[in-house]
This record gives structure tokens, C-alpha cells and sequence, in this order.
């Protein structure tokens, strides 16, 4: 592949799926629309700076491929495609590592890194699409969802293809096959939910937030001017209120617990650096160590000079 080649215009590409429906640690679907209704209005975000982690994955990408094109025996392989391709009625498109025609019936054969994650048989008879993960996560028997599977389906969408490989490089060490037919059930699944995100878009009808941070990325404004909302008649308001209430109450006073009981032990220990105790059936190391920091050349600050500091919180490991 030469790089993301699907729009910025806030048409779901392929490899967004997974935030989609809420299936990647990375992005939420709410920060998804978030950037697809600025899309939308002419102002697309800029771009993310690759991180090493991903420059990598790129350089080998061409690597990974070469060799999935190899164990699977495939022909007329094109891993130099240089267009988006466009899903023929949802508003989604993609863009591909590479694909490939295939010839063979191939079965789960982990001894020689083909995995089937769905069963049964992957025929590779006809053209299928490739994509390339590069990861320093442990080797898995499937991939995990957003890394592969939902993007894999969502570009046999957009190709027609009937099958896929994601081809997944573990620990730089270790390549994984993972052959998938397409699957009706989670392509239905995607349909769904792009239609679903498109009326949101259009609507601007934020997804329920995963977190606090993320009620943060739907409702980032308020309303100059707006009275006080009245909350009484919304279920549960009462409830909610009071839980945050005694949750930060119980806070403060878990963190005064905790602060008393790191004062009493690094009185105890005075000088040393870790103690030993025998608590609950167990015995610990508790650890009150000193902090290094290497000078710093002064730079929009002034400089700083090389110390040696307490460190203020305690460590505890149990042995």
C-alpha cells in the first residue's frame, strides 16, 4: 500500500470499523463522528504524525506481504495499489494492501502458521484481499478485533472478494495467516452500523459515551446563555447525583487513609530505603527509594542541575 488513499471527508474507511462498533482500545465511535461531522463541514482534521511503532510497520509491510504471497501460493499479487476502492452503495471505502489470486482449499494448519479462525475451510480459488499487521503483542490463535477480522470484511464489501488474509508479523519474529471467508452475519452487522453512523452525522446524535473523557468528545460546548437545565424529570438524575457525591466522599477519605498509612511507614523506616513486614499470611518489601534525575541544559526554562530526590510515594511488592 502507498499510504491512506480513502477520503477525508468523513466517509467511513475500512480500517475504522472496529471504533465503529466500539471494538478498539484506540478510538471510541463518538470521536470517530466527531470527525467525521467537522469532516463533513470542510474542516477535516489534520492528519496524526506517525509514531515509530507504525513507521516500522510500513517499511515492513512489503516484507509481510512477500512472504504471505509465498506460503499461500498465490498469483498475480499487486502490492502497489495506488486507488481507494469504493463500497457500490454504503458510503465506506477502502484501501488495500494488496490481493492476490489464490488456488488452493486451505484448513486450520498452525504448525505452519495457517490459522482459519472461522472453521472448516478457506477456499482461495479467485481473487481475495491482503492486509498486513505488524504488532509487538504476544502471538494469538485470531487476531484480536481491531486487528484485522472487521476490517478484513469490510473491504471484501467494497471488492466483492469472497476471502481475505490477515497477515500478522508478531515480536518481528513470527508471521501469522489468518485465512477468513467473507461472513455474512458481520458484514450485515457493518451495514448496519454505517448506516447508523451516517444518520448520526447527519442528525449530529452522539452514541451513549464510554467514559467521562468521552461525554467530553460528544457535548464539547456549552450553550451560552442557556438557562439551568431542570433534571428532575430525567430518570435516574437523583441517583447518579448522589452516587458521585459519596463516591468522591469516599474518596477523600481513602486517600487521607492512604496518606496516614504511608506517613506512619516512612517514619518507621526513617532512613532506610526498603523494610520488610509480614502481613495476611504474606510478607512484603517496602520499598522507600531515592529518585535520579540527570541535569537538563536549559532550553525556554532555565537549566536544571543534576538531583537526588524521595521519592513521595511508597512501593509495596509482595514475595
Amino acid at each position: 500500500m502507498v499510504g491512506k488513499l480513502t477520503p477525508d471527508d468523513g466517509t467511513l474507511s475500512a480500517s475504522k470499523i472496529p471504533a465503529l462498533l466500539g471494538l478498539s482500545p484506540y478510538t471510541t465511535p463518538n470521536e470517530l463522528l466527531s470527525e467525521a461531522i467537522d469532516a463533513a463541514a470542510g474542516n477535516p482534521r489534520e492528519r496524526f504524525q506517525q509514531n515509530e511503532a507504525m513507521r516500522f510497520g510500513d517499511l515492513l509491510e512489503p516484507t509481510i506481504l512477500a512472504e504471505a504471497v509465498y506460503r499461500l501460493d498465490l498469483d498475480h499479487a499487486n502490492t502497489n495499489i495506488t486507488d481507494a476502492v469504493f463500497h457500490p452503495d454504503l458510503p465506506m471505502a477502502c484501501s488495500l494492501d494488496g490481493r492476490a489470486d489464490g488456488n488452493i482449499v486451505w484448513e486450520h494448519d498452525p504448525a505452519n502458521g495457517i490459522y482459519v479462525p472461522q472453521g472448516g475451510v478457506v477456499d482461495t480459488h479467485g481473487p481475495g484481499v491482503l492486509e498486513a499487521k505488524n504488532t509487538q503483542s504476544a502471538p494469538e490463535s485470531a487476531p484480536a478485533p481491531y486487528r484485522g477480522p472487521w476490517q478484513l470484511q469490510a473491504q471484501m464489501m467494497c471488492t466483492g472478494y469472497a476471502w481475505g488474509a490477515v497477515c500478522v508479523l508478531y515480536r518481528g519474529s513470527e508471521l501469522r495467516l489468518f485465512l477468513y471467508r467473507a461472513d455474512e452475519q458481520m458484514q450485515s452487522q457493518i451495514e448496519d452500523a454505517v448506516h447508523d453512523f451516517e444518520r448520526r452525522k447527519r442528525d449530529i446524535d452522539w452514541y451513549p459515551p464510554a467514559s467521562s473523557d468521552d461525554a467530553n468528545v460528544a457535548w464539547d460546548r456549552v450553550d451560552d446563555g442557556a438557562p439551568p437545565l431542570d433534571l428532575n424529570g430525567t430518570p435516574d438524575a437523583d441517583h447518579w447525583t448522589q452516587v458521585l457525591l459519596d463516591r468522591r466522599d469516599e474518596k477523600r477519605a481513602l486517600e487521607a487513609e492512604i496518606d496516614e498509612a504511608e506517613t506512619m511507614l516512612k517514619e518507621m523506616l526513617g532512613n532506610h530505603e526498603e523494610g520488610r513486614v509480614e502481613a495476611d499470611g504474606s510478607t512484603y518489601y517496602v520499598k522507600w527509594p531515592m529518585r535520579q534525575y540527570k541535569a537538563q541544559p536549559a532550553k525556554t526554562t532555565e537549566a536544571k542541575p543534576a538531583r537526588s530526590i524521595r521519592a513521595k510515594t511508597l512501593t509495596i511488592k509482595e514475595v
